[in-house]
């Protein structure tokens, strides 16, 4: 049976790490190709992966001039899957320099190699691929210290201006995690005047205002997979997550299939037909899927609960008026 080019790569890496310069010739037997093809993909090798294998005339063979090893995926990934991991690793790389990611740093640098390890054409294949560029956010620069005091369990205080009032306020805060949502980063934790969980933009904490206290405090247990499963966005959340069902259309369903913005379980599909995508999901009610459902206009209904249908309708109806002429 033929040897992939990854299942080669592979062997000529396992052959290398063993220390020795490793001949030509028993690198053609093990891959079980001819010299020009071994050649190839040793080229290969350097130029995708930066492998640092040399012929050596006096040892008698190819080996790793410094310590080097190729890691690999062993699940086969299709375009799709390459494209989304590319995605990802150009994202990260957008916070590398930020020492609140130095531990990732790592991670992220072996994801970015098996990516190029699964593109069978780099240099090429990378002109037609274009990622969005994101800009780095006002307050990322207090991630550093934010995670210090999560990992710390340390009390901070801040000035926080929010959006719809004439000055900031100071906060006290046992701050629990920070969470990222639309390129944007939030503190998630537990006010203590007066005592409540909270959520804070990092864009709204006033520069050089953050600091930490000597307080100490037991705030009331937090989960945050279990506190956000159930929502979008990222806010306080006192009601019940309550069953929603939508109605997309054919098109939009096939949309929302594809890319859903909340999970759901085949269970959950109510009607599936060349008309009509229709679904249940159990989730809370918030301004966050006020705005996705509308991004849809008119390719999705609501169909229960009535109060969902009530706050689309306000929130359209707002800004509708914005455009009424008088």
């Amino acid at each position: 049976m033929p040897v992939s080019q990854s299942q080669r790569f592979q062997r000529i890496n396992d052959q290398l790490r063993r220390g020795a310069a490793i001949p030509t010739a028993e690198l053609m037997q093990v891959c079980g190709v001819a010299e020009r093809t071994l050649k190839e993909d040793i080229n290969q090798m350097r130029d995708r992966y930066r492998a640092p294998i040399k012929f050596s005339r006096r040892l008698g063979g190819y080996h790793y001039y410094e310590s080097f090893d190729l890691k690999t995926i062993e699940i086969e990934l299709t375009n799709q899957d390459v494209a989304a991991l590319k995605n990802a690793v150009t994202t990260l790389n957008q916070f590398r320099d930020l020492a609140v990611f130095a531990d990732f740093r790592g991670a992220v640098e072996k994801i970015e190699q098996a990516v190029r390890f699964r593109i069978s054409q780099p240099s090429t294949s990378q002109a037609y691929i274009a990622f969005e560029a994101v800009p780095p956010g006002q307050g990322n620069e207090l991630l550093d210290e934010l995670l210090v005091a999560c990992m710390n369990r340390q009390v901070i205080e801040f000035k926080y201006q929010k959006y719809d009032d004439a000055a900031p306020r100071l906060r006290t805060v046992f701050p629990h995690l920070m969470k990222e949502h639309r390129n944007r980063w939030y503190i998630i934790g537990y006010e203590l005047y007066p005592p409540q969980l909270r959520v804070f933009g990092l864009d709204r904490v006033i520069a050089d205002s953050l600091k930490s206290t000597a307080l100490s405090i037991d705030p009331p247990p937090f989960d945050a997979e279990a506190y956000f499963r159930p929502a979008l966005g990222v806010a306080v959340y006192d009601d019940p997550a309550e069953d929603v069902i939508l109605s997309f259309t054919q098109k939009a369903g096939l949309h929302f299939r594809a890319q859903p913005f909340y999970p759901f379980r085949k269970e959950d599909i109510l009607v599936d037909s060349k008309d009509e995508f229709r679904v249940k999901l159990c989730i809370i009610i918030n301004q966050e899927l006020v705005f996705e459902l509308a991004r849809f206009g008119n390719s999705v209904k609501i169909m229960a609960p009535d109060s969902l249908v009530q706050k689309l309708i306000t929130f359209l109806q707002s800004t509708l008026n914005q455009y009424q002429l008088y």
